[in-house]
């Protein structure tokens, strides 16, 4: 992975990183990585979107939740091990004693009709979320048809045919390192 500066010229503080991903943490609804790539690419400016693409990308190939992954490696990139740490605690203090709260007010009530009609219905819109992040992340790639067929295979594999990740990553990665270096993507 190539280095990438920062589009701002100045490294967040500790504090901006708390406060950025404290903010991912408590806005994020269905799914926090499309609100951390908002915060750290859209608002913020700390990377463009070729550097956040590449950092989740690394986030995926390794084991635990991507966002996790990805606020640690931002804040590791900015200010090493407390940067990380910081990250870290910025993204997830809030959302667990949210969920604390929530999973024994769900217990409570799960058992309502209405209830379970809101969840059927907050998960229809929690897919196209992911849908509209998935599109975001392609945008690098958009110029680029065999990245475009590479995107499609992969999700193909995984989706439909069940494949695990960690082999399509290591499949498609494969593909894409070898494109790469003949110049074709």
């Amino acid at each position: 992975m190539r280095h990438h500066s920062p589009i701002n010229s100045r490294a967040p503080t500790h504090r901006e990183l708390f406060v950025a991903f404290f903010t991912v943490g408590i806005s994020a609804f269905g799914g926090a990585l499309p609100w951390a790539r908002r915060v750290v690419v859209d608002d913020r400016k700390w990377l463009d979107d070729k550097a956040f693409t590449e950092i989740l990308t690394v986030c995926q190939a390794i084991p635990g939740p991507n966002v996790i992954n990805t606020a640690v490696f931002i804040g590791a990139k900015f200010r090493g091990i407390s940067g990380a740490v910081v990250s870290f605690l910025g993204l997830l203090g809030a959302p667990f004693a949210i969920v604390l709260i929530l999973s024994q007010l769900y217990h409570a009530f799960s058992d309502i009709a209405a209830v379970r009609s809101g969840m059927k219905g907050m998960s229809i819109v929690a897919t196209a979320y992911l849908f509209a992040m998935s599109l975001k992340l392609a945008k690098p790639f958009q110029r680029k048809p065999i990245a475009v067929v590479l995107c499609i295979a992969a999700a193909i594999a995984s989706a439909y045919f069940h494949v695990h990740m960690g082999y399509v990553l290591l499949a498609g990665g494969s593909v894409a390192v070898a494109l790469s270096k003949w110049g074709k993507l």
